[in-house]
């Protein structure tokens, strides 16, 4: 059953996957914005699933495929010159870090900016630890390009957590306009 849900995303149209993403940062934004005082419980279900997700589809549910290993920065865009459909996997690995970014910025404490910077160090760290995993035990190949394209899956993620504090703001100050003054 989660083997099909994940194919059925991967086998999504590439349009739908960027819609799908902003879709994700509103909403997810404006939940934490109505609900913000119960966000670290809610974000950290929700990073436990994301993080079982991620090791699920990357490492978890394959198979023994053989290693390989590609550190040239950015060599998937010359790949997908040829390959278009390494636009595809690129775009995947952007969005199967997308959760994982929405709810981290809510779980950790601290600034603004630290609860950001930890989100995606954290996301950095993940994805380097599955390709490390997936090199060792023979699980795919290793690409470089797939810690950037997961990292920036994270730090895209976290933009949700600036949009609810902005909303936030917003209904605050919509709510004080209302009230009248005593």
């Amino acid at each position: 059953m989660i083997n099909r849900f994940l194919h059925e995303i991967y086998v999504s149209n590439i349009s739908t996957i960027l819609i799908a993403i902003p879709i994700l940062l509103l909403v997810w934004s404006v939940i934490g914005a109505v609900f913000y005082k119960y966000m670290r419980i809610i974000s950290s279900v929700m990073a436990v699933i994301a993080a079982g997700a991620i090791l699920y589809a990357t490492v978890i549910s394959r198979g023994e495929s053989g290693a390989g290993a590609d550190f040239v920065l950015f060599s998937s865009f010359e790949r997908a010159k040829i390959q278009p459909e390494m636009y595809r996997s690129m775009l995947m690995n952007v969005f199967l870090f997308v959760p994982l970014g929405l709810s981290l910025p809510f779980v950790f404490g601290g600034s603004i900016g630290k609860r950001i910077l930890f989100t995606i160090l954290v996301g950095l760290l993940l994805s380097a630890t599955v390709e490390a995993v997936q090199y060792v035990a023979h699980l795919g190949m290793t690409e470089t390009d797939d810690v950037i394209c997961n990292t920036v899956g994270t730090a895209t993620g976290s933009c949700a957590y600036l949009l609810s504090l902005l909303w936030r703001k917003i209904f605050k100050n919509t709510k004080e306009r209302r009230m009248p003054d005593e």
